[in-house]
């Protein structure tokens, strides 16, 4: 008489796999998980309670479980099956990033940091993830304060409603918008900017 396991040997060694990549230090592919803080919830402790779930939920042969949130364990709520190229995508989305030694996704940098998310990915993209570990290493041990560029300093009126603004970065502040985003209008004088259109004027 076969065995659950005899009858889903696919789904036996994608269970193990899981099980390795995030418990056996010795794993190859333990430093992208178990070395995250990524494990297993204990539902799935046991092969059997795990088949019945991936049968229940969509699995075919070929298919490879994915996680949802690239940041979370192995579980019934953040699991899915999906094909390979799908899983490699959805992998490719999570930027990590290693400090002293410490990976994390970019998005928890961020968080420890006080760094933008958005800051830290385009740092990694045009000056390399080096930079990016740097800045972040910086930002933990003396804090961090956006830089002020250019007229961001300057005083600017708002001309349709004529309030004035002793910078950019306030002005930005007021209208719930980027200061990036300001100072483009600003310095293209064509006051498009994705809250609608504003005309400004700097102060001398």
């Amino acid at each position: 008489m076969s065995t659950l396991r005899q009858e889903n040997k696919s789904l036996y060694w994608a269970w193990k796999s899981m099980k390795q990549r995030t418990q056996n230090p010795k794993c190859q592919a333990y430093k992208n998980y178990g070395a995250r803080g990524i494990s297993v919830c204990e539902e799935w402790a046991e092969f059997e309670p795990f088949c019945e779930w991936a049968l229940a939920n969509g699995y075919k042969q070929g298919l490879d479980l994915d996680r949802k949130d690239n940041d979370g364990d192995y579980s019934p709520e953040n699991c899915r099956w999906v094909t390979r190229k799908e899983n490699v995508n959805n992998r490719r989305k999570t930027l990590y990033l290693t400090v002293d030694g410490k990976m994390l996704p970019c998005s928890k940098w961020a968080e420890l940091s006080g760094i933008p998310h958005g800051s830290l990915k385009i740092w990694a993209e045009t000056k390399g993830t080096a930079y990016a570990e740097k800045r972040i290493k910086d930002a933990l041990i003396n804090g961090y304060t956006p830089k002020d560029y250019g007229n961001q300093r300057k005083a600017v009126r708002h001309i349709e409603s004529g309030k004035v603004f002793c910078s950019v970065r306030d002005a930005a502040k007021y209208f719930n918008m980027s200061s990036g985003s300001l100072s483009h209008s600003i310095n293209h004088r064509d006051g498009k900017t994705r809250q609608g259109r504003f005309r400004w004027e700097e102060i001398e």
